[in-house]
């Protein structure tokens, strides 16, 4: 790829290389305690996070999966409360509006809440989990479609690093498996809904991108769901947008070629 993304870390000697993710030691050094308090059932409890600029960058997708040695982030971008089961984006988590706080209180989130522990570290199996909690809490609050959308994403996003894992092992991942591709772009086919949704009704920014970030990211899932004409419009869109950087706009320079070689083979 000729760019890296606005605003992300450099990448390291070799990152066009695929790297084992997980290596408990390493993991748990780039991890640390962050303290919470539900706003919904208002217990207070710790989850892991990602230690700030201490993970190293391998590079990033398409679609702006970021890539990391050693960790894989998307794993803690979800918090989960322990007891009430409301979970969120760790970046959003307890910024809800009253009606919303209502709303899950209302419903039983968990039934039978599970008993309150230390967090140690996510394997990927309970990171989806996480993420399942949270899409069902965006259903149930009635959260915006940037919310849905992102966390959606991210959820995709997880399952592919799930899948790599599972496949750098050995495991050949079929069709029926959890972390398989067709369900990867299932959620990535209900992110691009939602984030349309909030292109037409939301302002800017959106999910903490400005309006070309976002149409390089559209135009990157467009292309993954196979719709050519739209993945064409929004790099376009990105393209002539007059506050494209320097190292954005080669990033979508070679999307847009991608784009014209699959419009060809489609013809």
């Amino acid at each position: 790829m000729r760019g890296e993304l606005p605003g992300s870390p450099k990448p390291i000697p070799g990152a066009g290389k695929k790297n084992s993710v997980g290596d408990d030691a390493s993991e748990l050094l780039l991890l640390l305690d962050k303290e919470h308090k539900c706003p919904v059932c208002n217990y207070k409890f710790k989850s892991k996070v990602m230690r700030s600029g201490k993970a190293q960058s391998d590079g990033m997708d398409l679609d702006l999966r970021p890539r990391f040695k050693n960790v894989d982030p998307i794993k803690y971008r979800v918090t989960e409360c322990p007891v009430c089961g409301y979970a969120d984006m760790e970046s959003s988590f307890g910024k809800l509006r009253p009606k919303e706080v209502a709303a899950l209180k209302d419903k039983s989130i968990k039934w039978e809440p599970d008993a309150p522990k230390e967090e140690v570290m996510r394997d990927y199996p309970d990171a989806y989990r996480c993420y399942k909690s949270a899409l069902r809490c965006c259903l149930v609050r009635s959260s915006k479609s940037s919310i849905r959308g992102y966390t959606a994403l991210n959820a995709a996003w997880l399952l592919r690093g799930w899948r790599e894992r599972l496949e750098d092992d050995g495991r050949v991942v079929t069709d029926a498996d959890e972390m398989s591709e067709n369900e990867e772009r299932k959620l990535i086919k209900y992110a691009l809904r939602n984030l349309q949704e909030a292109e037409l009704g939301e302002d800017f920014p959106i999910c903490g991108m400005e309006e070309t970030v976002f149409d390089y990211l559209m135009a990157a899932l467009c292309y993954d769901q196979d719709r050519i004409d739209d993945a064409g419009r929004y790099v376009l869109r990105a393209l002539q947008s007059r506050t494209i950087s320097a190292v954005l706009r080669p990033k979508a320079e070679d999307l847009r070629d991608l784009i014209k070689e699959k419009r060809n083979r489609t013809k």
